[in-house]
């Protein structure tokens, strides 16, 4: 059940009506006046899912969509556990095969919810989406030789049909993404409150940007890539932890999300663990607009 949906069938407050209302009218009219970007949905046979290597570009961006501050925490973190920190942390995001260790404290995933980040940046990032049987690929246009065809900023809807769904499940992290549009005076508080809300551990949001692109802060950069240089020593040559910290070691202060964002945007992407209550995920996003803002409608 869609986000739209499941507000009608459990009768929430009027103000979260009309939080998901403002996204599905937003979502509707961006994607017509730019008619992008668009997932192009590609039945065939013989499509395997493949693994993706952990980057620099991804650490960077998970990082890009962290309160401010929350690089430094890192940093300690890292130095204070290494070891346990990565054993528990990055078998969840990369699938690295180790099992964690249920007795011991991890302060690295307490302090600092980097997991879901990680693994909303691996999706954002990860076009094209592969499945058995499908492909799905982020553009400005259509592909010719897509099946099926949907804005991203167009908000599901009951006539979509299985491959529609499966499409949109594969690129899950924009596919169920909100797009706020507000007002300069609002939009910084608007920013604070979620990144506050996101740091709660039920949260149901990943990341937040306000900008499409933009460079993360050079001197706690600097410090967050040392520290990981210095973790490596501490790791096997043959650890399948090290590409984490390989990558957290090179990673550029430059990051990019693969989709426009407008100046008067905010784009708010849940958490994997949220698409099982993306109702939960909508009234967050309303709790945060209550407490920083409220979003400007656009004009019909």
């Amino acid at each position: 059940m869609t986000v739209r949906s499941r507000a009608a069938a459990s009768g929430r407050p009027l103000a979260l009506a009309a939080l998901l209302a403002f996204a599905a009218c937003s979502n509707r009219s961006r994607a017509t006046e730019r008619r992008g970007p668009v997932l192009s949905i590609v039945a065939r046979e013989g499509v395997v899912a493949a693994r993706r290597p952990v980057g620099p570009a991804l650490v960077s961006l998970a990082l890009a969509g962290l309160p401010p501050g929350e690089l430094a925490l890192l940093r300690e973190h890292l130095r204070e556990s290494t070891d346990t920190a990565l054993r528990r942390a990055a078998p969840d995001v990369f699938d690295l095969g180790d099992a964690p260790d249920a007795a011991s404290p991890d302060p690295l995933r307490l302090a600092l919810p980097d997991v879901p980040a990680l693994t909303a940046a691996a999706n954002v990032l990860g076009s094209p989406w592969e499945a058995p049987g499908i492909s799905v690929r982020l553009g400005p246009t259509c592909a010719a030789e897509a099946t099926r065809c949907i804005p991203l900023l167009e908000p599901p809807g009951m006539q979509d049909d299985a491959l529609t769904r499966r499409g949109r499940a594969l690129a899950w992290a924009l596919g169920n993404a909100i797009w706020l549009q507000v007002s300069a005076t609002s939009r910084p508080a608007l920013i604070r409150a979620l990144q506050e809300s996101r740091t709660r551990p039920q949260s149901t949001i990943a990341m937040v940007f306000g900008a499409a692109r933009g460079s993360l802060d050079e001197a706690e950069l600097d410090g967050l890539r040392r520290q990981a240089r210095e973790s490596l020593e501490q790791v096997a040559a043959g650890s399948s932890r090290r590409p984490w910290l390989e990558a957290l070691a090179a990673a550029p202060a430059s990051w990019e999300l693969p989709v426009p964002l407008e100046s008067d945007q905010v784009l708010v992407i849940p958490r994997l663990a949220a698409l099982a209550r993306l109702q939960d995920f909508a009234a967050e996003v309303h709790a945060a607009m209550t407490a920083g803002g409220s979003p400007r409608v656009p004009a019909p």
